[in-house]
């Protein structure tokens, strides 16, 4: 209440002094638009003077990062930086490091445009130089970065329309995944042993051989993601109503060093080494019950007596136990496929063999789904490639005999020599 006992204006805000000699500055601002809560913005200080000053600061930011309406509207980079900070809360760190790397590279051509002067041309141009050294599909994740910000402002009301909705994304052709025939996979595990990579550390050449052997087939039997394979402990195999089979509830991920990595509350990490943490699985959809053979069953627990691997102690580890790097098993994974004299196809193709060969098998879509973690069917048929093979003897079903002659006619196709033609 003013001091001639007429109330303020709404919004020109409220001066406190507290019993303890310390100063308040508060403003109410516009409800939240999610919750239609009152919000304010206040500042305290031992001063009024200092009160003051840290509320202007605070006015003066939230101006700037569009938090509240001021005289300009953002610049661009402003907006970003303020979008990202709200971001990073709710996804993984690294979710939020891609993206982050996606939206910086967008403001360094067009940061510098206020938001409500924003016009489809510059995300055109943005488009057109950021083109002509990333390729398409990753040119396409960074129209995307740029188009989910531009449309949490247009929610804000801080622009009227997304400019990228008027801009076509960048085109992109969907690049074929090579993978190995039905046999392969296990001629690539045979050639391990013979794969001739330098063996670092005390570990037995055995041991090592083993661990790869073990990965690789996890990778096409069980369609183990590289983080959920490397983050394998004995207490995840476990039997359900009789059949073997691994409890996939943990993936180890690069979030970054401890301190320089900022983990949300809601996600469950633990620091293992380096970069690496022990974290949940991709999505909910991904943590599964995948059955696996009593053979495969067998040589993991083998290995785990053998070595005196505790029930929550990593199965696989390099030379000095510490978690396996991805880098090391392509090394590896490579190094064991030229051995075997096969096409150097990438370990993450091992998803795609398995994919393929449970629709080869003509297993339902729900167990497909549920056998990959994927949350869909669509995304489970991305993964998956028909070969020629499967694909006749599909037609071979499906497809009746159309011909009823019993005669056979024999050709004989001759060869033309150059004497012919003279």
């Amino acid at each position: 209440m003013a001091a001639n006992g007429r109330r303020r204006t709404k919004g020109s805000g409220s001066i406190i002094h507290r019993r303890d000699g310390s100063w308040e500055f508060r403003r109410e601002i516009d409800p939240d638009p999610a919750t239609g809560r009152r919000r304010f913005i206040t500042a305290k200080g031992k001063t009024k003077a200092d009160a003051r000053e840290r509320f202007d600061a605070r006015i003066a930011d939230m101006e700037r990062t569009g938090r509240l309406p001021g005289a300009k509207s953002p610049l661009l980079e402003d907006y970003a930086e303020r979008w990202l900070e709200e971001y990073r809360l709710n996804v993984k760190p690294t979710t939020y490091r891609t993206r982050a790397g996606r939206i910086h590279a967008c403001m360094q051509v067009i940061g510098h445009v206020r938001l409500d002067e924003l016009k489809p041309d510059h995300i055109r141009r943005c488009m057109r130089v950021l083109g002509k050294r990333l390729a398409p599909s990753t040119l396409k994740d960074h129209y995307v970065s740029l188009k989910m910000m531009l449309d949490q402002a247009e929610l804000e009301e801080l622009i009227p329309v997304d400019p990228c909705r008027r801009v076509k994304p960048p085109r992109v052709e969907p690049a074929e995944t090579r993978i190995l025939s039905p046999d392969q996979p296990k001629r690539l595990i045979e050639a391990v042993p013979n794969r001739g990579a330098k063996r670092r550390g005390p570990a037995l050449t055995v041991d090592v051989d083993e661990s790869w052997m073990l990965l690789f087939e996890l990778a096409f039997a069980a369609g183990m993601r590289e983080g959920e394979r490397y983050a394998l402990m004995p207490f995840q195999l476990r039997r359900r109503d009789g059949v073997p089979g691994i409890d996939v509830c943990q993936q180890i991920q690069q979030y970054g060093l401890p301190g320089d990595v900022e983990i949300p509350g809601w996600l469950k990490a633990e620091h293992l080494y380096g970069t690496l943490w022990l974290t949940t699985p991709k999505t909910r959809a991904a943590r599964r019950f995948v059955p696996i053979s009593e053979s495969l069953w067998t040589r993991l627990w083998s290995r785990i007596e053998r070595l005196n691997i505790g029930l929550r102690q990593l199965v696989f580890t390099n030379a000095r136990g510490n978690p396996v790097r991805s880098s090391a098993e392509r090394y590896n994974w490579r190094k064991a496929l030229k051995a075997a004299g096969l096409p150097m196809v990438n370990i993450h193709s091992a998803r795609h063999w398995m994919a393929s060969m449970t629709a080869r098998a003509n297993m339902p879509d729900d167990a497909r789904t549920a056998i990959m973690g994927h949350t869909s069917i669509t995304m489970t048929n991305h993964y998956t490639h028909r070969d020629a093979a499967s694909l006749a003897a599909l037609l071979g079903q499906a497809i009746p005999d159309l011909h009823d002659d019993p005669d056979i006619i024999d050709t004989q196709i001759v060869e033309a020599s150059a004497s012919d033609g003279e």
